[in-house]
C-alpha cells in the first residue's frame, strides 16, 4: 500500500515539473521505500499498545498485545492432554513389547498423542496471534487503536514505513528515459536539506509503461537514507539529458 495515494503523487508531480525552469532540471518525489498496514489475524481485545506514532521499530518487535487469556488456559489444558497421551502411548508401546497388548490398541494410543501433540501446538500458535509484531524496520506513522478497544478480523491497527532506505520517483520524457539502465547512479539534489545537498541514487525501476495522460516514464532511484535525513514527501531533483 502507498503512503501517498496514486493520484496525489502523480498530481504532485506534476505540479512540480510545472515549476521547473532549469533546462534539464526534472523534479521528483523522495518515498518510502516500504509501507506496510499492520492488521490482526484474529478479532479480540487491545490489552497493550506498545509503540506510538514517530517510535522506530525493528523487524520482530512486538507491537501490539491482544486479550489473551482463554488461549492461555487452552495451551495449558492441551499441555494436560499431550501428558495424558504420552504416557497411553509409552504404556501401550511397553506392553506390546512385552507381547501383552496388542499393535492395534499401541497404534490407536500413538494416533491419539499424535493428535494431541497437534492440539497443543495448535493452541500455542493462537496464542501468539495475540502479539502483533513488526514485520520489518521501520517508523510508525499511524496507530489506529487504543487499549480497551476492540478489533475485528484483519483490522489495521498500525502503519509502518521503512525509510533507511527511500526511494526517488521521476516522471520523463522517453527519451530521457532512453539514457537510462538499471543500476546505473546517479546524482540528485534535495533543495530542502542543510548543505550536503547532494544524495546518490541508484536505478532500480524504468517503467515499460507510459502515463497515457501524460506520455511520461516513470524512473525509481534507490537511496542509502542510514541517517534519516530524507523524509517520504521530499522533493528531490536531478539534471536528465533533454531529449
Amino acid at each position: 500500500m502507498s503512503f501517498f495515494p496514486t493520484s496525489l503523487r502523480f498530481t504532485l508531480l506534476l505540479a512540480l515539473l510545472a515549476t521547473t525552469v532549469r533546462a534539464g532540471v526534472v523534479p521528483g518525489l523522495i518515498l518510502p521505500l516500504n509501507e506496510v498496514k499492520i492488521g490482526t489475524p484474529v478479532e479480540g481485545l487491545v490489552r497493550e499498545m506498545l509503540v506510538d506514532e514517530g517510535d522506530t521499530v525493528e523487524a520482530g518487535q512486538p507491537l501490539v498485545h491482544l486479550a489473551d487469556d482463554l488461549e492461555k488456559l487452552d495451551v495449558e489444558r492441551a499441555e494436560k492432554m499431550l501428558e495424558k497421551a504420552k504416557f497411553d502411548h509409552d504404556a501401550a508401546q511397553k506392553l506390546l513389547k512385552e507381547n501383552i497388548g496388542t499393535r492395534e490398541e499401541a497404534l490407536r494410543k500413538s494416533i491419539e498423542h499424535d493428535l494431541a501433540r497437534i492440539q497443543r501446538d495448535a493452541a500455542i500458535v493462537r496464542v501468539k496471534q495475540k502479539t502483533l509484531t513488526a514485520p520489518m524496520q521501520g517508523v510508525v506513522v499511524s496507530r489506529g487503536k487504543e487499549p480497551g478497544e476492540a478489533v475485528q478480523l484483519h483490522e489495521v491497527l498500525l502503519q509502518i514505513v521503512h525509510i533507511r532506505q527511500v526511494e526517488a520517483q521521476f516522471y520523463l520524457e522517453p527519451a530521457q528515459a532512453l539514457t537510462l539502465k538499471m543500476g546505473d547512479q546517479k546524482k540528485l539534489r534535495v533543495p530542502s536539506l542543510p548543505e550536503p545537498r547532494e544524495i546518490t541514487g541508484e536505478v532500480v525501476f524504468l517503467d515499460p509503461r507510459l502515463d497515457a495522460e501524460s506520455g511520461l516514464s516513470r524512473v525509481k532511484f534507490r537511496v542509502d537514507n542510514a541517517s534519516l535525513r530524507l523524509k517520504a514527501g521530499m522533493r528531490v531533483e536531478a539534471d536528465f539529458a533533454q531529449p
